[in-house]
């Protein structure tokens, strides 16, 4: 391998899954994906979302985030019969 050929850590796939608002769960599972001997938790995700924030990037709380996506699907479940 090149020298200047380096390898995605953990640390860049999550901070991508956080930026694309993905979910904790979500971003575990794009670095279990692409790197499945990583020992990462959603502890480390989570921290991860901390430190985006700290730095004022966009990324919400992973609260706000499963608020969002409730209401989403609340919206798109509206016309939806319930019987279904």
């Amino acid at each position: 391998m090149a020298e200047e050929e380096q390898k995605r850590g953990v640390g860049t796939i999550i901070r991508e899954a956080l930026l694309a608002r993905k979910t904790n769960e979500e971003a575990l599972a794009a670095v279990q994906a692409e790197m499945p001997e990583a020992s990462t938790t959603t502890s480390t995700v989570s921290w991860y979302r901390n430190q985006m924030r700290k730095e004022k990037l966009d990324v919400p709380t992973a609260r706000e985030l499963k608020k969002e996506r409730k209401a989403a699907e609340a919206d798109a479940g509206e016309g939806a019969d319930p019987l279904e």
